[in-house]
Protein backbone atom coordinates (compact mmCIF):
# COMPACT_ATOMS: atom_id res chain seq x y z
CA UNK A 1 0.00 0.00 0.00
CA UNK A 2 1.38 3.42 -0.91
CA UNK A 3 0.23 7.06 -0.80
CA UNK A 4 -0.26 8.88 -4.08
CA UNK A 5 -0.76 12.64 -3.92
CA UNK A 6 -2.22 14.44 -6.94
CA UNK A 7 -2.11 18.27 -7.01
CA UNK A 8 -5.56 19.73 -6.23
CA UNK A 9 -6.95 16.34 -5.28
CA UNK A 10 -7.21 14.25 -2.18
CA UNK A 11 -4.56 11.81 -1.13
CA UNK A 12 -5.49 8.32 -2.28
CA UNK A 13 -4.18 4.93 -1.35
CA UNK A 14 -2.89 2.68 -4.11
CA UNK A 15 -2.45 -1.02 -3.57
CA UNK A 16 1.02 -2.14 -4.70
CA UNK A 17 2.47 -5.57 -5.37
CA UNK A 18 2.59 -6.61 -1.72
CA UNK A 19 3.90 -10.11 -1.01
CA UNK A 20 1.20 -12.63 -0.14
CA UNK A 21 1.10 -13.62 3.56
CA UNK A 22 0.54 -17.19 2.48
CA UNK A 23 3.66 -17.23 0.27
CA UNK A 24 5.71 -15.70 3.11
CA UNK A 25 4.48 -18.40 5.50
CA UNK A 26 5.33 -21.12 2.95
CA UNK A 27 8.86 -19.80 2.56
CA UNK A 28 9.27 -19.76 6.35
CA UNK A 29 8.06 -23.38 6.62
CA UNK A 30 10.47 -24.50 3.89
CA UNK A 31 13.34 -22.72 5.63
CA UNK A 32 12.52 -24.42 8.93
CA UNK A 33 12.31 -27.87 7.31
CA UNK A 34 15.60 -27.30 5.47
CA UNK A 35 17.34 -26.45 8.78
CA UNK A 36 15.40 -28.95 10.92
CA UNK A 37 18.53 -30.78 12.05
CA UNK A 38 20.01 -27.52 13.36
CA UNK A 39 16.85 -26.69 15.33
CA UNK A 40 16.71 -30.19 16.82
CA UNK A 41 20.38 -29.98 17.79
CA UNK A 42 19.88 -26.61 19.47
CA UNK A 43 16.77 -27.72 21.39
CA UNK A 44 18.41 -30.99 22.47
CA UNK A 45 21.57 -29.22 23.66
CA UNK A 46 19.59 -26.67 25.69
CA UNK A 47 17.32 -29.38 27.14
CA UNK A 48 20.11 -31.66 28.27
CA UNK A 49 22.07 -28.70 29.62
CA UNK A 50 19.13 -27.61 31.79
CA UNK A 51 18.46 -31.15 32.99
CA UNK A 52 22.10 -31.58 33.89
CA UNK A 53 22.23 -28.36 35.87
CA UNK A 54 18.95 -29.11 37.65
CA UNK A 55 20.03 -32.64 38.50
CA UNK A 56 16.81 -34.11 37.08
CA UNK A 57 18.56 -36.64 34.84
CA UNK A 58 21.09 -39.38 35.47
CA UNK A 59 24.61 -39.21 34.15
CA UNK A 60 23.84 -41.99 31.65
CA UNK A 61 20.94 -39.99 30.18
CA UNK A 62 23.05 -36.84 29.95
CA UNK A 63 25.88 -38.77 28.25
CA UNK A 64 23.48 -40.36 25.75
CA UNK A 65 21.98 -36.97 25.03
CA UNK A 66 25.38 -35.42 24.42
CA UNK A 67 26.28 -38.24 22.02
CA UNK A 68 22.99 -37.73 20.16
CA UNK A 69 23.66 -33.99 19.87
CA UNK A 70 27.17 -34.67 18.56
CA UNK A 71 25.72 -37.09 16.00
CA UNK A 72 23.31 -34.42 14.79
CA UNK A 73 26.13 -31.89 14.58
CA UNK A 74 28.21 -34.36 12.57
CA UNK A 75 25.31 -35.00 10.21
CA UNK A 76 24.87 -31.26 9.63
CA UNK A 77 28.57 -30.82 8.95
CA UNK A 78 28.57 -33.69 6.44
CA UNK A 79 25.54 -32.20 4.65
CA UNK A 80 27.19 -28.78 4.50
CA UNK A 81 30.45 -30.31 3.22
CA UNK A 82 28.57 -32.21 0.50
CA UNK A 83 26.82 -29.01 -0.63
CA UNK A 84 30.12 -27.12 -0.58
CA UNK A 85 31.81 -29.80 -2.72
CA UNK A 86 28.99 -29.68 -5.29
CA UNK A 87 29.21 -25.90 -5.47
CA UNK A 88 33.00 -25.98 -5.86
CA UNK A 89 32.71 -28.63 -8.58
CA UNK A 90 30.18 -26.54 -10.49
CA UNK A 91 32.34 -23.43 -10.21
CA UNK A 92 35.39 -25.38 -11.40
CA UNK A 93 33.52 -26.68 -14.44
CA UNK A 94 32.32 -23.19 -15.29
CA UNK A 95 35.82 -21.69 -15.13
CA UNK A 96 37.56 -24.66 -16.76
CA UNK A 97 36.38 -23.91 -20.30
CA UNK A 98 35.10 -20.85 -22.15
CA UNK A 99 31.33 -20.75 -22.38
CA UNK A 100 31.44 -21.09 -26.18
CA UNK A 101 33.03 -24.54 -25.87
CA UNK A 102 30.04 -25.72 -23.89
CA UNK A 103 27.57 -24.20 -26.35
CA UNK A 104 29.08 -25.08 -29.73
CA UNK A 105 30.25 -28.36 -31.18
CA UNK A 106 32.29 -28.74 -34.36
CA UNK A 107 30.33 -31.52 -36.04
CA UNK A 108 26.77 -32.69 -36.34
CA UNK A 109 25.92 -36.16 -35.08
CA UNK A 110 25.36 -38.46 -38.08
CA UNK A 111 23.57 -41.09 -36.02
CA UNK A 112 21.27 -38.43 -34.58
CA UNK A 113 20.42 -37.10 -38.06
CA UNK A 114 19.71 -40.63 -39.28
CA UNK A 115 17.43 -41.15 -36.27
CA UNK A 116 15.63 -37.87 -37.07
CA UNK A 117 14.91 -39.03 -40.61
CA UNK A 118 13.71 -42.49 -39.64
CA UNK A 119 11.58 -41.55 -36.61
CA UNK A 120 10.16 -38.08 -37.38
CA UNK A 121 6.99 -37.09 -39.20
CA UNK A 122 8.55 -33.97 -40.73
CA UNK A 123 12.18 -33.01 -41.44
CA UNK A 124 13.70 -29.78 -42.79
CA UNK A 125 17.12 -29.64 -44.48
CA UNK A 126 18.54 -26.27 -45.50
CA UNK A 127 22.00 -25.22 -46.63
CA UNK A 128 24.20 -24.31 -49.59
CA UNK A 129 24.14 -27.63 -51.45
CA UNK A 130 23.81 -30.14 -48.58
CA UNK A 131 26.27 -32.29 -50.53
CA UNK A 132 27.30 -34.58 -47.68
CA UNK A 133 23.81 -34.83 -46.22
CA UNK A 134 22.07 -35.65 -49.51
CA UNK A 135 24.62 -38.32 -50.35
CA UNK A 136 24.78 -39.84 -46.87
CA UNK A 137 21.04 -39.97 -46.17
CA UNK A 138 19.45 -40.29 -49.61
CA UNK A 139 18.32 -43.88 -49.07
CA UNK A 140 16.98 -43.15 -45.57
CA UNK A 141 15.07 -40.12 -46.89
CA UNK A 142 13.44 -42.04 -49.73
CA UNK A 143 12.46 -44.97 -47.50
CA UNK A 144 11.06 -42.62 -44.85
CA UNK A 145 9.05 -40.71 -47.48
CA UNK A 146 7.37 -43.94 -48.56
CA UNK A 147 6.33 -44.51 -44.93
CA UNK A 148 4.84 -41.02 -44.51
CA UNK A 149 7.69 -38.60 -43.78
CA UNK A 150 7.33 -35.04 -45.09
CA UNK A 151 10.72 -33.61 -46.09
CA UNK A 152 11.47 -30.02 -47.07
CA UNK A 153 14.84 -29.36 -48.71
CA UNK A 154 16.00 -25.79 -49.30
CA UNK A 155 19.25 -25.19 -51.23
CA UNK A 156 20.92 -22.66 -53.54
CA UNK A 157 19.66 -22.45 -57.11
CA UNK A 158 22.09 -24.38 -59.37
CA UNK A 159 23.99 -22.25 -61.91
CA UNK A 160 22.86 -19.02 -60.23
CA UNK A 161 24.84 -16.00 -59.10
CA UNK A 162 24.42 -17.22 -55.55
CA UNK A 163 26.21 -20.45 -56.47
CA UNK A 164 29.16 -18.42 -57.77
CA UNK A 165 29.34 -16.60 -54.44
CA UNK A 166 29.11 -19.90 -52.56
CA UNK A 167 31.98 -21.33 -54.61
CA UNK A 168 34.14 -18.31 -53.77
CA UNK A 169 33.51 -18.91 -50.06
CA UNK A 170 33.97 -22.67 -50.27
CA UNK A 171 37.32 -24.36 -50.71
CA UNK A 172 38.49 -26.27 -53.81
CA UNK A 173 35.09 -26.27 -55.49
CA UNK A 174 33.99 -24.28 -58.56
CA UNK A 175 30.44 -23.02 -59.11
CA UNK A 176 30.00 -25.47 -62.01
CA UNK A 177 31.13 -28.37 -59.85
CA UNK A 178 28.83 -27.41 -56.98
CA UNK A 179 25.88 -27.01 -59.35
CA UNK A 180 26.54 -30.30 -61.15
CA UNK A 181 26.82 -32.29 -57.90
CA UNK A 182 23.73 -30.65 -56.45
CA UNK A 183 21.58 -31.40 -59.47
CA UNK A 184 22.78 -35.01 -59.53
CA UNK A 185 21.94 -35.47 -55.85
CA UNK A 186 18.50 -33.94 -56.27
CA UNK A 187 17.70 -36.13 -59.29
CA UNK A 188 18.55 -39.23 -57.26
CA UNK A 189 16.28 -38.07 -54.44
CA UNK A 190 13.21 -37.46 -56.60
CA UNK A 191 13.59 -40.48 -58.85
CA UNK A 192 10.24 -42.33 -59.17
CA UNK A 193 9.51 -44.88 -56.44
CA UNK A 194 7.63 -48.09 -57.18
CA UNK A 195 4.66 -48.66 -54.93
CA UNK A 196 2.73 -46.47 -52.53
CA UNK A 197 4.35 -43.25 -51.30
CA UNK A 198 2.61 -42.10 -48.12
CA UNK A 199 4.80 -39.03 -47.51
CA UNK A 200 6.11 -36.12 -49.55
CA UNK A 201 9.47 -34.67 -50.55
CA UNK A 202 9.60 -31.00 -51.58
CA UNK A 203 12.67 -29.19 -52.91
CA UNK A 204 12.95 -25.42 -53.30
CA UNK A 205 15.87 -23.17 -54.25
CA UNK A 206 17.13 -19.75 -53.19
CA UNK A 207 19.01 -17.07 -55.10
CA UNK A 208 21.14 -16.08 -52.14
CA UNK A 209 23.78 -17.77 -49.99
CA UNK A 210 22.34 -18.85 -46.60
CA UNK A 211 24.34 -18.09 -43.48
CA UNK A 212 23.77 -21.47 -41.88
CA UNK A 213 22.70 -25.05 -42.35
CA UNK A 214 19.41 -26.07 -40.75
CA UNK A 215 18.43 -29.59 -39.76
CA UNK A 216 15.02 -29.72 -38.05
CA UNK A 217 12.92 -32.63 -36.84
CA UNK A 218 9.17 -32.30 -36.26
CA UNK A 219 9.46 -28.49 -36.14
CA UNK A 220 5.77 -27.97 -35.38
CA UNK A 221 5.57 -30.59 -32.63
CA UNK A 222 6.20 -30.12 -28.90
CA UNK A 223 9.34 -32.25 -29.13
CA UNK A 224 10.71 -30.28 -32.08
CA UNK A 225 14.44 -29.72 -32.43
CA UNK A 226 16.46 -27.46 -34.75
CA UNK A 227 20.20 -27.93 -35.27
CA UNK A 228 22.11 -24.98 -36.74
CA UNK A 229 25.56 -25.03 -38.37
CA UNK A 230 27.05 -21.57 -38.93
CA UNK A 231 28.52 -20.96 -42.40
CA UNK A 232 32.28 -20.35 -42.53
CA UNK A 233 34.73 -18.92 -45.06
CA UNK A 234 37.05 -21.47 -46.68
CA UNK A 235 37.15 -23.59 -43.56
CA UNK A 236 36.98 -27.35 -43.23
CA UNK A 237 33.42 -28.68 -43.37
CA UNK A 238 33.82 -30.41 -40.02
CA UNK A 239 34.94 -27.22 -38.26
CA UNK A 240 31.70 -25.33 -38.42
CA UNK A 241 30.22 -24.11 -35.11
CA UNK A 242 27.10 -26.16 -34.45
CA UNK A 243 24.37 -25.74 -31.85
CA UNK A 244 20.83 -26.98 -31.26
CA UNK A 245 17.65 -25.47 -29.85
CA UNK A 246 14.48 -27.25 -28.79
CA UNK A 247 10.93 -26.04 -28.41
CA UNK A 248 10.88 -27.33 -24.82
CA UNK A 249 14.10 -25.73 -23.53
CA UNK A 250 14.50 -22.67 -25.83
CA UNK A 251 10.98 -21.63 -26.88
CA UNK A 252 11.79 -18.03 -27.89
CA UNK A 253 14.89 -18.81 -29.97
CA UNK A 254 13.23 -21.94 -31.34
CA UNK A 255 10.31 -19.94 -32.71
CA UNK A 256 12.75 -17.37 -34.13
CA UNK A 257 14.78 -19.91 -36.13
CA UNK A 258 11.63 -21.77 -37.18
CA UNK A 259 10.09 -18.53 -38.50
CA UNK A 260 13.32 -17.73 -40.36
CA UNK A 261 13.18 -21.01 -42.25
CA UNK A 262 9.47 -20.59 -43.03
CA UNK A 263 10.08 -17.11 -44.47
CA UNK A 264 12.85 -18.42 -46.69
CA UNK A 265 10.72 -21.37 -47.76
CA UNK A 266 7.85 -19.14 -48.81
CA UNK A 267 10.20 -16.88 -50.83
CA UNK A 268 11.98 -19.78 -52.57
CA UNK A 269 11.34 -21.24 -56.01
CA UNK A 270 9.81 -24.74 -56.36
CA UNK A 271 12.39 -27.07 -57.94
CA UNK A 272 11.16 -30.68 -57.70
CA UNK A 273 8.98 -32.92 -55.60
CA UNK A 274 8.18 -36.57 -54.85
CA UNK A 275 5.69 -37.96 -55.64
Amino acid sequence: MRLERTPGKRVRYVRGNMPSPRSGFSRMVRAVIHSLDLYVTLIAAVTFGVLGLAGNASQEVITSGILAVLALVGFSLLRMRSQSERINKSLTEISARPSADRFFSEVDDRDEIREMITSSREVWLHGWTLGIHLVSYADEIRRAVTRGLHVKILVIEPNSTAMIIAASEAENHSADELSFNLEANLRRLVAPITGTVAGRLEIRTLNHVPHNTVIASDPSARRGKITMRIATFRADHWQRPTFAVTRHNDPAWYEFFKAQFEKKWESANPYASLP
